[in-house]
């Protein structure tokens, strides 16, 4: 369950950082039009859920 959930963090790092030019949607639901916000929320996702995906690998 886990492991899934960090998945699904790691997804949505990379869809927001990926996708914050074509999908203004998702900088409005962060309150920043701005690039450097989008890049920080992507990066800030994707290690919060690699990290879960890391400790999960160590700890089965």
């Amino acid at each position: 369950m886990l492991s899934l959930i960090g998945l699904a963090l790691v997804i949505l790092g990379l869809l927001i950082t990926i996708l914050g030019h074509t999908a203004p949607l998702i900088r409005l639901y962060f309150g920043d039009k701005s690039v450097i916000s989008q890049i920080i929320w992507g990066i800030i996702f994707f290690g919060i859920g690699g990290i879960i995906l890391i400790y999960n690998a160590i700890h089965m």
